[in-house]
């Protein structure tokens, strides 16, 4: 039995001899195929071999063993290059900030860690308390505010009550055990 690792949330996802591998990660769902792959295709190796062995001869620069369609642009590599610098600079950053975070919660998505964006406030008329019978009034009155998350990977979005009104929110609960 092998297992394989998916590269997006790290789960091992075990395979039998003779089974087909599993095209998506059956945790995170994602495709476990081309992460983070490049591939470029140069055409036939036998072409190749037949192009270098015919242009041996004529060293006139270093094009020659290229054909038209392999041709690979120097544009599109410095391109290339400036994107991965780019990606890079993006992660440091990720990290930096992950590292100032006081809470620092799982992507419920892809188990990536998640950035505090800030806060946001729900105001009185935007927001329609529930009352349980139990409890004989709301669990949370409005306005009431929310740590805002972003995820750097799949950029899902989450909310999460404030530390202020978590407080609140515990107080109001022991207090109606001790009736």
């Amino acid at each position: 039995m092998s297992v394989v690792v998916c590269p997006w949330c790290q789960s091992e996802i075990p395979q039998e001899e003779g089974q087909e591998p599993e095209k998506y990660c059956p945790v995170c769902e994602n495709e476990l195929d081309g992460y983070r792959t490049l591939r470029i295709g140069l055409g036939d190796e036998d072409d190749s071999d037949e192009d270098f062995e015919e242009d041996d001869d004529d060293s006139s620069s270093y094009g020659a063993i290229l054909t038209d369609e392999e041709d690979i642009s120097f544009e599109q590599d410095e391109d290339l290059q400036v994107k991965n610098e780019a990606l890079m600079q993006y992660e440091e950053t990720v990290e930096k900030l992950l590292d100032e975070q006081e809470t620092v919660p799982e992507c419920p998505q892809c188990r990536e860690y998640m950035l505090e964006a800030g806060e946001t406030t729900v105001p009185a008329a935007g927001f329609l308390a529930r009352v349980p019978e139990s409890l004989g009034a709301p669990i949370l009155e409005a306005p009431y505010s929310m740590k805002v998350y972003v995820c750097p990977s799949c950029f899902q979005v989450q909310h999460s009550l404030s530390d202020e009104h978590r407080t609140i929110l515990i107080q109001k609960l022991a207090a109606n055990r001790a009736r």
